[in-house]
């Protein structure tokens, strides 16, 4: 459940805590309309049974991240981020082509990624996120080098032919996640984000632990 990207829904009554100034009538009105929070990355003196989430309102709010903790106990119900079938309906129909493609794409490499950012929220929340500079990104699961090299120069394929732009995340076998498009560079090191840290590793050493948790 507190994976990073995990959708979270709060119990009806839940005790939680605005992080963000001025931020409790906003987040208050988001829970009563049943929409979920995100899990976001755990800080080092976070207790245990804590969450770390957050609230990305759409553009026509100022585009703004509310955040705000809550305990495990708070949580009713929990979920990956959606697939790329789910946000498929909700998606601008000028996406769809893109999308369709983007789906074969993923079938080809045996993946199935998750989606996050607003293509995500607009699906779950029925809110317009989407607009004509929106990025959609991606979730890839990946546990060897030659499977996120193939993502990427699928990824980099697909942005050529349909002139749209994949962002998003490679995750490796015990969390950790590096963006694939750094990934795709020359640098010697990729940044990996984690629960409480993001540290810049070299690019051999992120398949030493991934092989031993694959």
């Amino acid at each position: 459940m507190d994976a990073r990207h995990t959708l979270v829904w709060l119990q009806p009554q839940a005790a939680w805590q605005a992080l963000t100034p001025g931020a409790h009538a906003r987040l208050a009105a988001w829970f009563a309309a049943g929409h979920p929070a995100v899990v976001a990355r755990r800080q080092e003196h976070d207790a245990q049974d804590v969450l770390r989430l957050g609230v990305p309102l759409p553009p026509g709010e100022g585009k703004q991240r509310l955040a705000l903790v809550a305990s495990q106990a708070a949580i009713r119900r929990a979920s990956a981020p959606p697939t790329l079938d789910q946000v498929r309906a909700a998606a601008p129909a000028d996406w769809a082509v893109a999308l369709d493609d983007l789906r074969e794409v993923s079938c080809t490499l045996g993946q199935r990624p998750g989606v996050f950012g607003g293509f995500a929220w607009q699906a779950i929340t029925g809110l317009p996120y989407v607009h004509a500079a929106s990025d959609l990104d991606l979730l890839w699961q990946v546990t060897a080098p030659s499977q996120a090299q193939a993502i990427v120069q699928q990824l980099r394929r697909w942005e050529a032919r349909h002139g749209r732009r994949a962002d998003g995340e490679c995750v490796l076998p015990d969390g950790r996640a590096f963006s694939w498009r750094e990934y795709a560079g020359a640098a010697d090191k990729v940044l990996v984000k984690a629960h409480g840290q993001c540290t810049l590793v070299a690019r051999q050493a992120l398949w030493v632990g991934s092989r031993q948790a694959a």
